[in-house]
């Protein structure tokens, strides 16, 4: 399902495989990383902490923890869940042998110490061994340090082995963004949805880059089309959706939709000089109000 673009579809049957066998690890690590493309920050992280608890040699699973991690801005915990990919790596776990200066106390020294292991391990397979998973490791961690160009590498390094993998076009696209390359960014961006149109992160990623270029009505449509994107997901499990309801979601959404989009658009309703709209953000949160306007 997921690979057919059915982001909801996917997480109802991945949430459903969690409860039938609340062991399964990997079916947790795959219900985190859908939250993550849901824009769901929160819930993506419980999953994958269930995932790492049940079988700490889900490897993935703590890399993808230490991206929801650095996009929430715990950068020790972001560290921990590397350095644990590596401890539980038959491959990598003897790297710590040989990286000196052990974990230390500061921020700055553990990221030190955990990005001298990941290019310890890049060092044990170079070229055309490389991994892409490494690459993906070092390239969160140079994001930490603002070391983009440095990111940017290992993402295309990575991209070249996983040219299909539609989130790691994403967390390209985000090191460009960061890096003040919009333009590359938004081409990464859509290259991420042409993948999978219904990824929602990439997809409110890509109106941030056009708000950077002062594109705001397309920002504006992409924004709705997120927020259609997850009303849908929630209507589809269940939950209340609409003006009337306001049962706040785990993540801080309002009738299950992502908060943080909603802010977002709320602003670029003022910039558009919508002031009825931007209030209707806060208020009503009503999609609807917006179909007349915009095309989503």
């Amino acid at each position: 399902l997921a690979a057919r673009g059915n982001l909801t579809e996917s997480i109802l049957a991945l949430e459903a495989a969690v409860q039938k066998d609340p062991t399964d690890a990997a079916a947790w690590h795959q219900l985190g990383l859908r939250q993550q493309e849901n824009e769901r920050e929160t819930l993506a992280i419980a999953a994958l902490l269930k995932a790492v608890e049940t079988n700490p040699k889900e490897l993935n699973a703590w890399l993808a923890l230490a991206v929801s991690y650095t996009n929430e801005n715990c950068r020790v915990d972001a560290y921990d869940a590397l350095q644990s990919w590596i401890e539980n790596s038959d491959q990598y776990s003897g790297v710590k042998n040989t990286v000196s200066g052990g974990q230390g106390r500061s921020a700055q020294e553990r990221h030190e110490y955990v990005t001298g292991l990941f290019l310890e391990a890049a060092r044990t397979n170079p070229g055309e061994n490389l991994d892409p998973d490494v690459q993906i490791a070092l390239g969160v961690l140079f994001n930490v340090s603002e070391e983009y160009e440095k990111a940017v590498d290992c993402f295309r390094a990575a991209l070249n082995l996983r040219p299909d993998d539609y989130m790691l076009w994403n967390k390209y696209g985000a090191t460009l963004a960061n890096s003040h390359n919009t333009t590359a960014a938004i081409e990464a961006y859509f290259n991420a949805l042409n993948i999978n149109p219904s990824y929602i992160r990439a997809r409110y990623n890509l109106a941030i880059a056009c708000i950077n270029l002062g594109q705001h009505r397309e920002a504006a449509e992409h924004l709705l089309s997120a927020l259609a994107l997850q009303n849908a997901g929630d209507a589809a499990r269940g939950l209340m959706v609409g003006s009337t309801s306001k049962t706040p979601q785990s993540d801080g959404g309002v009738g299950g939709m992502s908060q943080n989009v909603w802010e977002t658009l709320k602003m670029t309703m003022y910039m558009l000089g919508r002031s009825d709209l931007a209030q209707r953000c806060e208020t009503s949160r009503d999609l609807d109000a917006f179909r007349d306007e915009f095309d989503f």
